[in-house]
């Protein structure tokens, strides 16, 4: 693609900057800045590419390859832009078998987290600190006025009002399905996990065997970095079963059809064809019967992590590059009783003393960045299950 758009003379455009050299990043004033704010303005306007490799001539005159240093790239973006901006690919593209030159593509996103402000030394600036929201017109970089950057902050503002409104909405959603379906009065555990750039509805919907191996991988995820989260695997209670058709999802419960219930502790997972996934689980199964409604913690703190990966892994099916905004509540059919703690102590679970008693609990909200590894994961699980916790008093040691 790249030796064809050269071949076409291809002009540069706000989404196209063709760059002859690497980046460099010497510290030196109108140098070292310079990869973060092409960066950044690629994003605040609607993402392109950073092609290395090609003149101002538009001519293949190629890179070294070996003498990118991605580590460095990144760690520009990271440190010369706010806020950060997730999602950046950097590609390298060898020159085929027959020959020609070495290029090196920088992908960038659009950013719903517009305006990013990059900050360095410039040399035009008379060596002053700048920080500066740049954007494109065309293949020009110019600085956002002040009015253009109030507008995307305003932008900024509707899109993550307008996506915590569906998140709260599928929130509802679920609960009222859950609550529903219930019998006695149980405590339930929701959970909605939503990315801040949902999956086209173009993008093929996953098959029915796709959605039930990311839910078996999410099983694997948890149980091998669980570590302090103790207590067996939750969601296994539905991994036997064969997930049913939704609207727009796949549905995988063990009680929501009647001849299908068992015994154990209700579950159900959600899994949306725009990547949004739900998690909940009953939290009073197997507890005595008290003056309240009892909920499991350690079953809480298990499903929260279960729920953490397998928003990741159905992400990462999904191959979409975007942060997850994940949202925790504890649902009860009845507001008027209160909500007793229980835990596992000496082998049996038993009501934790000293600890508030709580009618209901606020939602506990968190955000999993992209390419989270498996500390990531963990501390977006002990975030979200702390923010529930703590409202009786539990102090979670990690």
């Amino acid at each position: 693609m790249v030796a064809a758009a050269v071949a076409d003379e291809l002009t540069e455009s706000d989404d196209l900057d063709w760059k002859e050299k690497l980046p460099s990043f010497a510290r030196k004033p109108g140098i070292w800045n310079e990869f973060a704010k092409d960066v950044a303005a690629m994003a605040n306007t609607r993402g392109g590419l950073l092609v290395y490799g090609v003149s101002d001539q538009i001519k293949l005159v190629g890179v070294d390859l070996a003498a990118v240093d991605r580590k460095q790239m990144l760690s520009a973006v990271r440190n010369g832009i706010q806020p950060y901006i997730s999602g950046i690919d950097v590609i390298e593209l060898p020159a085929p078998g027959d020959g020609g030159e070495d290029v090196l593509v920088v992908d960038v996103p659009p950013s719903e987290m517009a305006p990013h402000f990059q900050y360095g030394w410039e040399d035009k600036d008379k060596d002053r600190v700048t920080f500066n929201a740049p954007y494109r017109i065309n293949d020009d970089t110019f600085y956002m006025p002040e009015h253009q950057v109030a507008r995307a902050y305003r932008e900024r503002f509707a899109h993550q009002d307008a996506a915590d409104a569906l998140l709260q909405a599928c929130l509802t959603q679920t609960t009222e399905t859950v609550l529903s379906e219930s019998e006695g009065l149980p405590a339930w555990l929701v959970i909605a996990a939503r990315l801040a750039r949902p999956v086209p509805r173009m993008v093929p919907a996953p098959t029915r065997l796709e959605a039930k191996d990311t839910l078996h991988k999410a099983v694997r995820t948890a149980g091998r970095i669980k570590d302090d989260f103790a207590g067996p695997a939750v969601l296994s209670d539905v991994l036997s079963n064969d997930m049913r058709v939704g609207l727009r999802r796949w549905v995988d419960s063990n009680f929501l059809v009647p001849d299908r219930r068992g015994r154990g502790r209700d579950v159900m997972v959600e899994l949306h064809h725009d990547g949004t996934v739900t998690v909940s689980a009953e939290l009073a199964h197997g507890l005595p019967p008290h003056d309240g409604i009892p909920v499991n913690t350690q079953v809480l703190q298990i499903v929260v992590l279960e729920a953490v990966a397998l928003a990741d892994a159905f992400r990462q099916h999904l191959a979409a590059d975007s942060s997850l905004n994940i949202t925790a509540t504890v649902a009860t059919v009845d507001a008027g009783n209160r909500l007793l703690p229980f835990g596992n102590g000496y082998g049996q679970f038993a009501l934790i003393a000293d600890t508030r008693r709580p009618p209901r609990l606020l939602p506990a909200s968190t955000e999993l960045a992209p390419n989270a590894d498996d500390e990531t994961l963990r501390e977006c699980a002990h975030e979200l299950a702390s923010g529930l916790l703590h409202q009786f008093g539990i102090n979670v040691h990690r």
